[in-house]
């Protein structure tokens, strides 16, 4: 275990003037519009700091606002290293106004899962029902558990779902509704993390401890450096984003050498 150093907060910084992330099959550049604080790996302040400029070098975002941002950019990573094949959706019929006592019946059900059918991955987060209660959305990969085709009630006709696919339920799950949608090999990662992060917003505060967000343990993270060798200052893409604090740039796999030999050299 490395053992932290107590230094001056001025002498456990660098100066950060871009920031790679890799992925399996795309590496992503941050340029800030000027560069920014980080704190050297290793160091621990010696003082309080007052200020609040995060990895990206905001500092006019609220608490609130930088926790949503942190977390729909959490629930991307993830998405991006890791494969799910279902998209779900879970209800709790009875006491659902209590909002621990779902949650936490939720996180039994998911632990009685993986103790049942085996290991699977997951990222749920939760929604406000109209009515008051919660309910929950998740992604899931890898799960081996029975799932049955959604019957509609009236007809007796399978539930199609909007991938022209069916809807299906979890055989074991009896807190309230279930359904599951199979995501196909077309749609892309980036749309499938939208599924989930567009229930991370302001009419919600934190619902997992300090978290927006509820994820399976071992979940594979992209790796990040500060100040990558400037390849990206050479090779043009189509893939950019222009932001009030700096620049985006995106290489995906397969289109350069240079770019490609970066992504399979950070690879997990």
């Amino acid at each position: 275990m490395n053992k932290l150093t107590t230094i001056n907060s001025s002498d456990a910084k660098s100066l950060v003037f871009a920031k790679a992330t890799y992925y399996p099959d795309s590496v992503r550049v941050f340029i800030p519009n000027k560069p920014y604080l980080r704190e050297k790996e290793g160091y621990e302040h010696s003082t309080n700091s007052s200020s609040r400029v995060d990895d990206i070098g905001i500092e006019y975002e609220s608490n609130e606002e930088r926790s949503i941002r942190r977390s729909r950019k959490s629930i991307k990573d993830y998405v991006l290293c890791n494969n799910f094949d279902l998209f779900c959706t879970f209800t709790i019929g009875t006491d659902h106004h209590n909002d621990e006592r779902s949650i936490q019946r939720l996180k039994n059900w998911f632990k009685n899962q993986r103790d049942r059918n085996g290991k699977f991955n997951y990222i749920v987060v939760t929604e406000r029902h109209k009515k008051g209660g919660l309910h929950f959305h998740a992604l899931i990969g890898g799960y081996t558990g029975k799932l049955k085709y959604a019957v509609n009630q009236k007809t007796g006709e399978y539930i199609p779902d909007k991938r022209g696919d069916f809807v299906r339920n979890f055989v074991e799950y009896t807190l309230g509704f279930s359904t599951a949608e199979v995501i196909n090999d077309k749609e892309s990662k980036s749309k499938t993390s939208y599924y989930l992060q567009k229930y991370i917003g302001k009419d919600l505060t934190a619902s997992f401890g300090k978290n927006r967000y509820w994820a399976s343990k071992g979940l594979n993270k992209p790796t990040t450096e500060d100040n990558p060798e400037p390849f990206y200052k050479h090779i043009e893409t189509p893939l950019h984003w222009v932001l009030d604090h700096g620049t985006i740039l995106e290489f995906e796999y397969g289109l350069n050498p240079i770019t490609d030999s970066f992504i399979e050299s950070h690879r997990i």
